[in-house]
């Protein structure tokens, strides 16, 4: 029945045949989708010009506005493109007062439905029985049944105003969000529909006051059995999903929308606590828990602690992963990583997260520690639409995350420590390291064989794997005949660039070998990683210092009055001009001292030697990482307990700067790493 109603609406909708090259779309619009049954799901939206002049939608559910997209003209139909969740709405332009159209996915035409609109039209149920409505607002016990006959219990949150009310209704893996309609006598009709799933509820009330009712959606029923009660509840949303190992170190490694892979291992992450977030760009609570998060990270990040999502999606495919992502990220300003985990179900979820025992639904929020233990689980979210219990969920958050953030200085230490292994061992860490060959201008032949001017480790690589070639400061791979190599992520057997003075360099994979292109001054080189080193085995672990909170001290960064550069030398006696930072200046035993200080990506950067050096530490010097803004703030404190080793004390294929004369501090540093090996 349904299809019969698709096609003839969709013949109608394409004999749609005089162009309406004047036609203008502003104003309140009712839509319907038509269902099998004889009923439809109306909606309402508000079409408006943005500051650019250019049309938009919004959807109207009672008191939301909810911003649809963009409205454009094409020849004889007006296109709705609700780029969020992968939508189009095509309506024909017709000189009648009902128009038709289709809503569909926007990738490939699939699911597409039949509606009709009207223009000037705020009605949302045409439907007056004239008679006085009974009072239905307030709080229920809710069991909705499916037509395999499973019961999932919920919350239901009525609302009324006269004839007009609402209803959310609240589950363990979140709410219905806000809907919209009319009360007549003991009746009630409802929808909901910002331009993702369209729903329907409509019910009566009985003698006892109980409800009975039916929700519809496009594909779907289920029956509604609620009950009046103020105390009504669900289960506590940090039981409902579990850990097969609660001691276990959460891990993963992911793309992002660069297609770049995310770990908790990168430097970004290191020593911080995290809030991984499992959605996915096509669900509504999803949205409404990035507003909130991407507000909160911009508020909080400076405290210094990150936020991921990962996002499941309707397809399995990365590039049109990215395509939703990136939409996702523009809409809500996020500026935190999102990754892409699989397709949209529980079984993808975890087998991406194996460390997970079950998955309740989208979004579940884990709250991660800087050592990589989990601190709690959060299954569901509560948005706006139900008050209360949206306002209980943020003051949950707050109350993870600062617990996230307030430990104890010794367990903030170790906890450091513990990163900093990871960190070394990790795909991108220093103990994998097995070769760094400079290139020359022109075709470099690479492989394992000697005859190769870039000799690659036995058994890593093919006797011919093909040419590097350098141009400048540009570098191309070009695969041998019958070679392939894993670039980004993608097999490629055709010559492709890797690295140019405008393009970070591309991660290449074979076998168990990877490698980047690195450049040092005018050098251009290959930096060559086996995943499977036996260093990874071989690696003992470090010594440290003991933990002792007198080594941190308050401190400011003084910036200079103008650009200025200083002299870093690295352990190949270059010379490298690189811009001042500023000065980090603290106390110790009554005399001020200064250290500078250098950037590299989010972080200052002191390469700093002492009167340890040589004795009980590394004698080129250890580095002092710090958060540019920690740096910046107040409260400042310079911690030597976290001086730690350059990579030159692992790894003899690194090329490390060694301290300038004025970071030599004339005092013994007890704190931090010890010296490594016979270093």
């Amino acid at each position: 029945m349904r299809q019969a109603i698709f096609l003839s609406l969709l013949l109608l909708f394409s004999s749609s045949i005089k162009a309406q090259n004047s036609f203008n779309p502003l104003g309140e619009w009712r839509g319907t989708f038509p269902l099998y049954n004889g009923e439809e799901i109306p909606f309402n939206f508000s079409v408006r010009t943005d500051s650019l002049g250019k049309y938009v939608v919004y959807f109207i559910n009672g008191p939301e506005e909810y911003y649809g997209g963009q409205l454009i003209q094409v020849k004889d139909s007006l296109q709705i493109w609700i780029n969020q969740f992968d939508r189009l709405m095509t309506i024909g332009i017709k000189n009648n007062k009902i128009l038709k159209g289709i809503w569909r996915r926007q990738t490939n035409g699939e699911d597409a439905y039949p509606i009709l609109v009207e223009q000037n039209n705020t009605a949302r149920f045409i439907w007056d029985k004239q008679t006085t409505p009974q009072n239905i607002a307030g709080k229920y016990d809710v069991v909705f049944t499916n037509d395999s006959g499973k019961q999932i219990k919920a919350i239901g949150l009525f609302n009324q105003d006269n004839n007009k009310g609402g209803v959310t209704f609240l589950r363990p893996s979140g709410d219905s969000r806000y809907s919209f309609g009319i009360i007549q006598g003991s009746e009630f009709k409802f929808s909901l529909f910002i331009g993702y799933s369209p729903l329907l509820f409509t019910g009566s009330i009985e003698v006892d006051g109980s409800i009975k009712g039916i929700q519809q959606g496009l594909k779907s029923v289920q029956l509604i059995r609620a009950y009046k009660n103020e105390a009504a509840s669900l289960p506590n949303p940090a039981t409902l999903t579990q850990l097969k190992n609660n001691q276990q170190p959460f891990q993963f490694s992911l793309p992002n929308i660069a297609g770049k892979k995310i770990s908790l291992d990168d430097s970004m992450y290191f020593n911080k606590p995290v809030i991984l977030t499992i959605g996915g760009t096509w669900c509504p609570n999803c949205a409404d828990e990035a507003k909130y998060l991407s507000g909160w990270y911009k508020a909080n990040k400076a405290r210094g602690i990150e936020v991921i999502t990962a996002q499941f999606e309707v397809k399995d495919e990365l590039g049109y992963a990215q395509k939703t992502m990136t939409r996702f990220k523009e809409k809500f300003g996020i500026e935190y990583q999102q990754v892409f985990g699989g397709i949209s179900n529980g079984e993808s979820v975890m087998k991406t997260f194996p460390l997970l025992k079950n998955f309740t639904g989208f979004p579940t929020t884990i709250f991660i520690r800087s050592d990589r233990t989990i601190q709690n689980i959060h299954a569901g979210f509560a948005g706006p639409a139900t008050g209360s219990y949206y306002q209980a969920f943020i003051d949950s958050f707050n109350i993870h995350a600062n617990d996230l953030l307030n430990q104890t200085y010794a367990e903030q230490i170790e906890d450091w420590k513990r990163a900093r292994v990871r960190a070394l061992k990790a795909e991108d860490g220093w103990l994998n390291l097995e070769g760094l060959l400079w290139l020359d201008e022109g075709a470099n032949k690479f492989g394992s064989g000697a005859q190769n001017k870039l000799v690659f480790p036995s058994g890593t690589m093919v006797s011919n794997g093909g040419e590097l070639i350098r141009k400048s400061d540009s570098v191309w791979l070009k695969p041998a005949n019958g070679i392939s190599f894993e670039i980004n992520g993608k097999i490629n057997k055709n010559k492709t660039l890797l690295f140019s003075e405008s393009n970070p360099s591309a991660v290449v994979n074979h076998r168990n070998l990877r490698f980047t292109i690195i450049q040092r001054g005018e050098k251009i080189g290959v930096r060559l990683r086996n995943l499977q080193s036996p260093q990874l085995k071989k690696f003992a672990g470090i010594d440290y210092f003991e933990t002792d909170s007198s080594w941190r001290f308050k401190a400011n960064l003084i910036k200079p009055a103008f650009k200025q550069n200083i002299i870093i030398k690295n352990a190949l006696g270059q010379e490298n001009p690189t811009e001042l930072i500023g000065k980090i200046r603290f106390e110790y035993n009554g005399q001020f001292y200064t250290l500078d200080a250098i950037s590299e990506g989010d972080y200052l950067l002191i390469v700093m030697g002492d009167a340890t050096s040589g004795q009980s530490t590394y004698a080129a010097g250890r580095f002092l990482y710090i958060l540019k803004t920690e740096a910046e703030s107040p409260n400042f404190m310079i911690d030597f307990n976290k001086a730690y080793n350059p990579p030159c004390v692992f790894t003899p294929y690194a090329t490390c700067p060694i301290p300038p004369p004025q970071n030599i501090l004339p005092f013994a540093v007890t704190a931090g790493e010890k010296m490594y090996g016979i270093h």
